[in-house]
């Protein structure tokens, strides 16, 4: 253990110390909103998960007895009926059961049980008999659940993970029937992912990061000879994922991602702190993506997880982590199968025989110098997309100064003050240029994709619908022209065409056509004085909610276009829009796009969008 990792356990204890409540074994910590799973939303709880990071952080520290406890009031709290369906899985929270969880998360099994086999490789030797008898017992269980659940192998994530708790529990139990079905968990994963090089989890930091650690304990801690090497290939495959989108410039990942909780990847838990993927880049590569020293790391419970895995790149791709990408990266990243009745794509195990529009999850992704922008061809707009992502970096700033603005542009559809799930997003991009799309889906989630879905004539009480852009980090001094009039800080007002101009880039955004039942909306702007720009294509907005039935809304659509290009590009062309029935086409020089102006299912987006 270096000193970097030394101060990372350090850092964990120290969270969990600050934490800990003796009467639980457990810590307590602020519970955050959380839309699915968990009625626990707010308050403090005793969060489970973080109750084994710190068990693992005290063993790491050698304080033996502290962790044995805190270990076994996590065992206890795992579902030890065989004829249960949450067999060997955990509750979120101490103080909700699983059968108060709406509804459990299987995944838990897999999570938990990784932590728990990671005490097992390196404490097992020195526990106490009884508290290494719950731990084997309490892994045997999460690997009994796993098996059940059989997850789709394109979960990557939780594929990934169950992977290592398949093995880690056929070794550390010596049962041969479990490290066979290892073995062939591993061995379709590893098909899966090397027959298409790519992920259907794409380019998401936090899954990135999850596969990263489950492959990488593969290979450390797995005696498994053909095991390990299978997990060495898909460490590489993960590594060359994550540059092909990685921008150095900037310090962040570009666009698109299927799955993100926080678009600034320097964040944790809404915190600016160096922690995941960025100390990941400074373990492989100190002498490019040094952000902290020992003495910066700020404590974290999360963070013994990380300390006790040794990341390392690839000697031939360590290089294009700090050199200058340019030009156009396009990648498809999976077959997505959309139906009438799914509240969004499914992937081919949920077909299931029914008639779907297939569609690739194509991804484009744009660099040049210090600008760069992706978008996804099609998708829908859960709150963990990020269908269209850019960034930029303006002259003085520094990827490495955890304090640097984030300079960026997103694109989402809200209902109220949530990510709304139902939406539907569509686009064509070449170079710096995209055409894009936003329609509405039913059957679609709500705040998620599926959890808490609304089906053709279910209302939603509803005061906002619309579609927004966010330009963040625009330095005061920036010129923002509305219709090619200046739009000062703190002021709002409409229009159809916005550009912005600082000294790194030129954005310019445009609206082509816009429909929400009989009316035809324009664009509402509102530069802030924290330097975002908004723009939102108000489809509602009421001073009395009004039970929306989203099947029987008719017209809901904006599309336009959107360019990223160097500072003092001259103007390009704008996008014309063509309406045929209930399909929008847009054109822009030979690039073009159809789309669904008219709420439809998934699959009626889906033909829509196919349309040449």
């Amino acid at each position: 253990m270096n000193e970097l990792t030394a101060a990372q356990i350090s850092a964990s204890v120290a969270a969990g110390d600050a934490a800990y409540d003796p009467d639980w074994d457990l810590v307590l910590v602020p519970a955050p909103h959380n839309p699915i799973h968990t009625r626990i939303i707010s308050g403090e709880a005793h969060f489970v998960r973080d109750g084994m990071y710190y068990a693992l952080a005290l063993f790491e520290a050698g304080r033996k007895s502290r962790g044995e406890r805190v270990m076994n009031a996590v065992l206890r709290l795992q579902d030890a009926d065989p004829d249960s369906a949450t067999y060997g899985v955990w509750p979120y929270w101490a103080e909700e059961p699983l059968s108060e969880m709406s509804p459990p998360d299987w995944n838990w099994a897999d999570f938990i049980g990784e932590l728990i086999a990671l005490v097992l490789y390196r404490h097992g030797a020195t526990l106490t008999p009884e508290i290494a008898e719950a731990a084997r017992a309490g892994l045997r269980r999460a690997a009994e659940s796993i098996i059940r659940r059989d997850v789709d192998i394109d979960y990557t994530n939780v594929a990934s993970k169950g992977a290592f708790v398949l093995l880690a529990a056929g070794e550390l139990l010596a049962d041969e029937r479990l490290a066979q079905r290892a073995r062939s968990h591993l061995d379709r994963l590893h098909a899966r992912l090397q027959e298409g090089r790519t992920f259907a989890e794409y380019n998401s930091p936090t899954y990135w990061h999850v596969v990263l650690q489950a492959v990488t304990e593969i290979r450390q801690y797995a005696g498994d000879v053909g095991a390990a090497a299978q997990a060495t290939a898909l460490e590489r495959l993960a590594w060359e994922h994550f540059l092909a989108r990685w921008h150095p410039g900037t310090g962040r990942l570009s666009g698109p991602m299927a799955r993100c909780y926080d678009t600034d990847i320097r964040r944790d838990k809404g915190i600016l702190r160096p922690q995941g993927v960025r100390m990941i880049l400074q373990r492989v590569d100190p002498e490019h993506w040094t952000i902290a020293a020992p003495s910066d790391i700020q404590p974290a419970l999360g963070l013994a997880h990380d300390a006790v895995i040794e990341y390392r790149i690839p000697d031939d791709l360590l290089p294009r982590l700090s050199a200058t990408p340019d030009g156009t990266t396009v990648e498809t990243f999976s077959q997505v199968h959309h139906l009438d009745e799914e509240f969004a794509g499914v992937s081919a195990a949920d077909v299931r025989g029914r008639e779907a529009v297939t569609l690739p999850a194509v991804g484009t992704t744009w660099f040049d110098g210090p600008r760069t922008l992706g978008t996804i061809a099609h998708s829908d707009t859960w709150m963990q997309r990020r269908p269209l992502l850019g960034f930029w970096a303006e002259p003085g700033d520094d990827p490495l100064d955890l304090l640097t603005p984030m300079r960026s542009v997103t694109a989402e559809v809200i209902r109220d003050d949530h990510a709304f799930s139902s939406g539907v997003f569509s686009s064509a991009q070449r170079d710096g240029t995209a055409l894009w799309s936003f329609g509405l889906a039913c059957p679609g989630g709500d705040e998620h994709i599926h959890l808490d879905g609304i089906r053709p004539g279910e209302s939603r009480t509803t005061t906002r619908l619309l579609v927004r852009f966010a330009f963040a980090g625009v330095d005061s001094a920036a010129a923002v022209l509305v219709d090619g009039i200046p739009l000062a800080a703190g002021a709002r007002t409409e229009g159809r065409t916005v550009a912005v101009r600082t000294p790194a880039v030129q954005w310019d955004w445009a609206l082509a056509a816009a429909g929400f039942r009989e009316r035809r909306p324009a664009a509402r702007v509102t530069r802030a004085a924290d330097g975002t720009v908004v723009i939102e294509v108000v489809w509602l907005e009421l001073e009395t909610p009004e039970k929306l039935v989203l099947s029987e809304l008719g017209t809901a659509f904006a599309a336009g276009s959107l360019r990223m290009s160097a500072s003092g590009a001259a103007p390009g062309p704008e996008a014309t829009a063509t309406r045929s029935g209930d399909t929008i086409r847009l054109t822009l020089g030979d690039l073009a796009l159809s789309a669904r102006t008219a709420v439809g299912t998934h699959r009626d987006h889906a033909l829509a969008r196919r349309i040449r």
